[in-house]
């Protein structure tokens, strides 16, 4: 059993005890405030749910960047490849931008990962093409004779042909 339970069953506890003995003696015996024994009861309709503790996260965040700031960094981060983010924000703040360079950082660290990477292809080994005709597959080599070779003085070229 989690902790979360173990609150909510201990909380049904106090709702029943609450029912005999009211709210004074209820928030003597479980260390309590009375305002937080009436907001027990108060809350609970009578399943174990409706006694766990509701989140604590906040419904809206009032700095929050904008998308017109968001996009304004994605533009600059992309002109510097994602890569020098020092420059991006430099540039940003010329244009008006008034967030941290510590809240910048996070949204590129953010925009970085939603950004879609491109999938590299695995080449496929091409298969060996046999010769249809004799002579297909030949290498030709072609060397300059050097001058301290020669007798003549004339140019010499040396071809080779491979198989």
């Amino acid at each position: 059993m989690n902790i979360i339970t173990q609150n909510a069953y201990h909380r049904q506890r106090m709702i029943a005890y609450f029912s005999n003995h009211g709210a004074t003696k209820t928030a003597v015996r479980y260390r309590t405030s009375r305002k937080t024994v009436y907001k027990w009861v108060c809350r609970y309709d009578g399943t174990l749910n409706s006694l766990k503790d509701l989140s604590r996260k906040p419904h809206t965040i009032p700095k929050a960047h904008t998308d017109a700031e968001k996009s304004m960094v994605r533009r600059a981060l992309k002109k510097v490849g994602w890569q020098d983010q020092i420059l991006a924000f430099q540039r940003l703040l010329e244009k008006g931008y008034t967030r941290s360079y510590g809240g910048f950082k996070r949204i590129a660290k953010k925009l970085k990962e939603l950004k879609t990477k491109k999938t590299k292809t695995k080449k496929k080994p091409k298969p060996y093409a046999r010769a249809t005709y004799p002579g297909q597959k030949l290498q030709v080599d072609v060397k300059h004779v050097p001058s301290e070779c020669i007798v003549g003085g004339k140019s010499y070229y040396q071809f080779i042909l491979i198989p």
